[in-house]
C-alpha cells in the first residue's frame, strides 16, 4: 500500500478539470464488445480501472486502442475468440463484473471469476454480490451455474422478458422509493441483455442515474428502438448490430470532490470545462444538501465554484440509489463537520461505506454510531502527527481533504485506491497549492 505526508494548513486556491464519469464507462464498454462493429468512446478517464478493462478486452481478443492523451478508447469486438475473464485482472476492479451481459450476448457463453473493488459490499469481507447478475441473466434465457464467486453462463441468443427491478431493490421507508446495493448494477445489466435480445423487453421501474442515461443512449445510438417512460424502458431488442460513439459526461463525483475540498478547506477553487445541465441534473440531490448547509454554486459560463452565503439548518442525510451518490457520502460528512449544526447520515446502499470515520475520529472527529448511520456533532477534525489509514477510493479523498485542513503534517496509508478514480488527485492538489 502507498503512503503520503500531508502538511496541511497551507492557502489552496486555482482551478481545476475534471475527467468523464468513471461509472458509465464499464457497461458502455461490454455494450461495445457486444456489437458487430467498432465503437469509440470519448472523454475516457485514465484510471487505472479503464486501463484494467481495456487489457482485459485485449486478452480476450478485441482490438483495443486506448490514447489517454486523447481521452478516447477505440474498441473493435471481432476478434473476440476468448469469454473467460482473466481473474488476475478482474479481481483488481469491481467493473469487470459488467462484461458478462456483453460477452455472453457476443459469444453464447462467459466466464466470470472473482471482481475486485472497494471492500464496502455486505460481504464478511466487504465483497460486493454477485446474485443480481445471475437473476438478470436467467431472467433473459442464459443457463447461469455458480462455483463460490465464479459465474459459468451460456445462452444461444437472450430472450425478451419482462422484468422488475423492484425485485432487486429495497423500499425506502417515508418515500416508497426504490435503493440498495443490487439496483444500479441490476438495471445496467438487464438492459445490455434486452438490447441484445430477440423481441420486446420491459425493464420496469429502473434505476435511472446519469449512467444509466448513458447507455441508454449508446443503444439508442445503435439504432436499437428504445423508450423510457415514467417508471418502465421499452426495448426491441436488436441481436446484431453494429457499434456506437459517445461523449462521457463529466465525472460527478470528482466534482463532488473539489466542491467539497473548496467549501471544507474555505478555498477558491473553479471547475472549468463543465455542463452546467450535466451537473444540475447528475447531482441533484447532493446541491439540495449543499444548500441546506448554506452553500450556492456559482456558474460563470462553463466553470463552477462554491461559496457559502447562507445561513445553515442542520442535515438528515439518506443515501439511496435515487439521493447523493454513495460515493459522495464521505464528502457530505465533512462538510456536516465543518457547518455549524452538523447532521446525520444512514447509508441505505453500501452498508460498510462508514470505514473512513473511525480514520476521521482518528483526527479530532466527533461522531456517534449507531447500527446504519451515523450522528456528526459539529467539529472539524485539528489532530496533526497522526497515521491513518484509507480502506476504499472515496475514503482516502476525503482523508485527504480532512488533513489539507489541519496545521501540521498527516501520513496517509492505502492512497493507490485513488488510481481507481481519479487520474491525478494528488498532482491537481499540489497545483491548487498542496504540499503532499
Amino acid at each position: 500500500m502507498q503512503k503520503i505526508d500531508v502538511i496541511g494548513g497551507n492557502t489552496l486556491s486555482g482551478s481545476v478539470q475534471v475527467s468523464g464519469f468513471k461509472h458509465a464507462f464499464p457497461p458502455l464498454f461490454s455494450l461495445a464488445l457486444s456489437s458487430s462493429g467498432p465503437s469509440l468512446i470519448k472523454n475516457v478517464p485514465d484510471i487505472a480501472d479503464i486501463r484494467i478493462l481495456g487489457k482485459i478486452g485485449q486478452l480476450l481478443g478485441a482490438n483495443i486502442l486506448h490514447e489517454p492523451e486523447k481521452r478516447t478508447m477505440y474498441i473493435d469486438p471481432c476478434g473476440l475468440n476468448n469469454t473467460s475473464i482473466p481473474e488476475d485482472f478482474s479481481t483488481l476492479i469491481h467493473g469487470a463484473w459488467y462484461l458478462a451481459p456483453g460477452l455472453l450476448a457476443r459469444s453464447g457463453h462467459v466466464v466470470l471469476g472473482e471482481t475486485g473493488g472497494c471492500k464496502i459490499g455486505v460481504g464478511q469481507g466487504g465483497e460486493r454480490p454477485i446474485e443480481q447478475l445471475c437473476s438478470v441473466l436467467q431472467k433473459f434465457g442464459a443457463k447461469v451455474e455458480t462455483t463460490g464467486n465464479i459465474i459459468q453462463a451460456t445462452a444461444p441468443r437472450f430472450s425478451s422478458t419482462k422484468i422488475d427491478m423492484a425485485h432487486f431493490a429495497d423500499v425506502e421507508e417515508g418515500t416508497g422509493k426504490l435503493t440498495g446495493p443490487l439496483y444500479s448494477g441490476a438495471t445496467k445489466a438487464a438492459l445490455l441483455c434486452a438490447a441484445r435480445a430477440e423481441g420486446i423487453s420491459e425493464i420496469i421501474n429502473p434505476y435511472s442515474k446519469p449512467d444509466v442515461v448513458a447507455l441508454v443512449e449508446a443503444i439508442k445510438y445503435q439504432q436499437v428502438d428504445i423508450n423510457w417512460e415514467k417508471d418502465r424502458i421499452i426495448v426491441v431488442g436488436k441481436p446484431d448490430t453494429g457499434g456506437f460513439q459517445t461523449t462521457l459526461g463529466p465525472d460527478l463525483i470528482e466534482v463532488m470532490t473539489y466542491l467539497t475540498l473548496s467549501a471544507y478547506c474555505n478555498a477558491p477553487i473553479s471547475i472549468t470545462g463543465i455542463s452546467r445541465n450535466h451537473i444540475e441534473a447528475g447531482l441533484s440531490a447532493e446541491i439540495a444538501c449543499l444548500e441546506k448547509l448554506g452553500y450556492q454554486l456559482q456558474w460563470k459560463d462553463n466553470d463552477l465554484s462554491i461559496t457559502h452565503s447562507f445561513p445553515a439548518s442542520r442535515l438528515d442525510i439518506q443515501v439511496t440509489s435515487h439521493g447523493i451518490f454513495s460515493d459522495n457520502q464521505p464528502f457530505m460528512a465533512l462538510l456536516l463537520m465543518a457547518s455549524q449544526l452538523g447532521g446525520s447520515i444512514t447509508e441505505q446502499v453500501w452498508v460498510k461505506r462508514f470505514q473512513y470515520i473511525e480514520e476521521l475520529e482518528k483526527m479530532g472527529a466527533k461522531v456517534i454510531h449507531r447500527a446504519k448511520s451515523v450522528e456528526i456533532i459539529p467539529h472539524v477534525p485539528n489532530k496533526n502527527g497522526l497515521a491513518v489509514k484509507a480502506t476504499d477510493l472515496r475514503g482516502a479523498a476525503a482523508l485527504i481533504i480532512a488533513a489539507l485542513k489541519i496545521s501540521g503534517k498527516t501520513q496517509i496509508d492505502g492512497i493507490d485506491h485513488l488510481e481507481r478514480g481519479y487520474p491525478d488527485l494528488l498532482g491537481q492538489l499540489r497545483v491548487l497549492g498542496a504540499q503532499i
